[in-house]
């Protein structure tokens, strides 16, 4: 009985982010209900499927995805070879028969169909898992930020299904491989790892709900027209369209090659300033930074302290590089924080090779960001 309830509270949860997102896509123009509810019920569908095909070829293959049985190679191919490509290709499998007839020939429908089909799925997931796994704290929190991804995911490679244009073109498939990476690698932190290192998937979390938000923003703006004080004194962010259109260089004005050099410096000098800060601050309240065990829920708070510290470093770093190159797009930023982060990735892999795991996983915020803080140094 208690699994049932289980079951029923985190799985409703997806099927709640569906519902809303249907009416708020419904307010610009009708979304058949029907439509909706079919590649949900259908998502359901293949949650459940992938669940038990996941099972089987892990039992067949005697791998797993927890690194502790198998360890981190294992662990990774079962993710990266098997759940990754199969859900997210399951997924598209649901929203394709709509596409084909035509009723996903926006981006506003792309990305409700495709969430809609991602959020059935995480709610299949939950039922397949939730009935072979007795009910714990610790398995509730990975099925709830674990399914997250799911719908956020679909939303991703769902705005490009919709528009015509994108999904003739390499876009499609672009954004269908970048959902498949990051569904793997946040599969890996969620499931694949000990609780301790739960917390690393906050920052991808937040990119993929940042980009789900964006693109919902273009298709479906608010409908409240009367900010509050407290949002009128933020700054707009960016939309997608004006993003894409930031990151692409003028035709008039070549890329400058020293300011991506000079801003990968700036982003590494800025991030290790960062975390010598975090460190000394650290040492200051008692945070002790030799508790790394990631069996142990408690080594979360040093990840938080460090981890916080590095992403705040990337949007100073971004925004000095705009303001200093007097830059009129974020390109020269952006490459820049791109190559510091290879950089460092590659640095840290090789003390620790499985450093590498826990630095892609805050990679995608932390280039974000940079695009973000180098935005509102821009030369307008």
């Amino acid at each position: 009985m208690l699994s049932v309830v289980f079951v029923a509270l985190v799985g409703a949860l997806p099927l709640g982010l569906s519902v809303y997102l249907w009416r708020r896509v419904s307010r610009l123009g009708r979304v058949p209900r029907r439509n909706v509810t079919a590649v949900v019920a259908f998502g359901v569908l293949g949650g459940v499927a992938a669940g038990y095909l996941e099972r089987l070829v892990l039992g067949w293959t005697e791998l797993s995805f927890d690194a502790a049985k198998v360890g981190t190679t294992g662990a990774l191919l079962a993710t990266f070879l098997l759940a990754a490509p199969l859900e997210e290709g399951l997924k598209v499998l649901v929203v394709w028969p709509l596409y084909s007839v035509r009723a996903m020939s926006t981006p506003r429908l792309g990305l409700t169909y495709a969430a809609s089909a991602g959020a059935g799925f995480a709610t299949g997931e939950i039922i397949g898992i939730g009935a072979i796994e007795p009910p714990s704290w610790l398995l509730a929190a990975r099925l709830i930020v674990g399914m997250a991804a799911h719908p956020l995911l679909a939303a991703l490679w769902g705005y490009a299904l919709g528009s015509r244009r994108l999904a003739r073109g390499r876009w499609f498939v672009l954004a269908w491989l970048c959902a498949v990476l990051l569904h793997g690698l946040y599969d890996h932190i969620v499931f694949g790892r000990g609780p301790g290192v739960l917390v690393l998937a906050i920052p991808m979390f937040l990119t993929m709900a940042l980009f789900a938000w964006l693109g919902l923003r273009d298709v479906a703006p608010s409908a409240d027209s009367r900010p509050s004080l407290l949002l009128a004194s933020i700054p707009e962010p960016p939309s997608l369209g004006s993003m894409r259109r930031a990151l692409v260089a003028r035709p008039d004005r070549p890329v400058m090659l020293h300011w991506i050099a000079i801003g990968a410096l700036v982003t590494l000098g800025v991030v290790i300033v960062a975390l010598a800060l975090a460190v000394y601050a650290g040492h200051v309240i008692g945070v002790d930074f030799a508790l790394a065990d990631e069996a142990d829920v408690r080594s979360s708070g040093p990840l938080v302290l460090l981890g916080a510290a590095t992403l705040a470093g990337f949007p100073v770093a971004g925004y000095l590089v705009a303001r200093a190159s007097s830059a009129h797009s974020v390109l020269e930023p952006a490459m820049g924080a791109g190559v510091a982060i290879l950089a460092a990735v590659l640095l840290v892999s090789l003390a620790a090779p499985v450093t590498a795991v826990f630095g892609l996983a805050v990679a995608p915020l932390a280039f974000a960001l940079a695009c973000g803080g180098a935005w509102f140094g821009l030369v307008r």
